[in-house]
């Protein structure tokens, strides 16, 4: 047997990027459906690949990265839906894999909370022993819409009109914030198990403000959350519930929502769940035999 050496999944990039809006280094994973490496390989439903693709913008690559790659990948091979790139946002890696979890994880509770919490603040900072300051939420979308989208764009076949937001728990609620600051950015967001109750729950709060001022919100959206997301220390399933119907109440024009509960399920065992079906619905293939998504 050969010396062991680390892996990586078939056709990906690793990309380092030192963003200008919130002065940090993220580690970028792309992973190319295989067709757009070599258009020889041929994945149903498409008699030729695509020439621009959709792109899956994924928060906490660090976790979620090779699971959406195997699950988007999987799914196109039965041809209902289309095949895309992915684009993980995650963290750097640090010398040791402790120092690469504890900083990604203060690291992405700062990036994907929009607002300020001091009790967050002070839970995280001790159990991680590291300054941990939330509500970098705003800065972090100034990066991803100003200087990630961008390069995205011009180094690779994209198709601007197919963009999903994805993201579980503190990335489902980065997901409603980003829906909520320009809603035509992202065709599709999907939002797992999203901690709404974050800050004493100020995303309902800028949903309304939302409300006071457009009548329109052109996204397709998916929410989910486990049955046993509920109890004396949290209320995610009520919380999605609560928001799902209050969003459906404004009938804003544009909008679609799916919502969907994971019966026996937690907050830990639901993202490949929700990943997987919030996906499929927003890469489904509207016409087999085309070569369009």
């Amino acid at each position: 047997m050969t010396k062991p050496k680390r892996t990586s999944l078939l056709a990906t990039e690793l990309r380092q990027i030192r963003s200008k809006a919130t002065g940090k280094n993220f580690q970028i994973s792309i992973a190319l459906p295989f067709a757009y490496v070599d258009d020889s390989i041929n994945i149903a439903p498409f008699d030729k690949p695509l020439t621009a693709w959709p792109v899956v913008y994924l928060t906490d690559a660090n976790w979620y990265f090779g699971m959406v790659t195997d699950i988007v990948r999987s799914m196109a091979w039965c041809g209902r839906t289309t095949d895309a790139i992915i684009v993980g946002i995650g963290y750097p890696e640090e010398e040791s894999l402790r120092e690469t979890w504890r900083k990604g994880v203060a690291g992405r509770t700062q990036d994907l909370t929009p607002m300020h919490s001091e009790k967050s603040d002070k839970y995280n900072s001790e159990w991680l022993q590291l300054d941990v300051n939330t509500g970098g939420g705003g800065k972090f979308y100034k990066f991803i819409k100003q200087e990630l989208i961008p390069l995205i764009d011009q180094e690779y076949r994209t198709d601007p009109a197919k963009r999903i937001l994805a993201g579980h728990s503190h990335g489902g609620l980065f997901s409603m914030f980003a829906m909520f600051q320009e809603p035509g950015l992202f065709s599709s967001y999907i939002a797992s198990s999203p901690s709404l109750n974050f800050a004493d729950n100020s995303m309902f709060t800028l949903e309304s403000e939302f409300a006071k001022k457009h009548k329109s919100l052109p996204a397709q959206i998916y929410l989910s959350a486990g049955e046993l997301e509920e109890g004396a220390d949290t209320t995610d399933l009520t919380d999605m519930y609560r928001f799902a119907a209050l969003l459906e109440s404004r009938k804003y024009k544009g909008f679609s929502l799916t919502k969907q509960v994971f019966l026996d399920n937690n907050h830990c065992e639901v993202p490949a769940l929700a990943f997987q079906a919030g996906l499929k619905l927003a890469l489904k293939v509207s016409s087999l035999g085309t070569n369009h998504p």
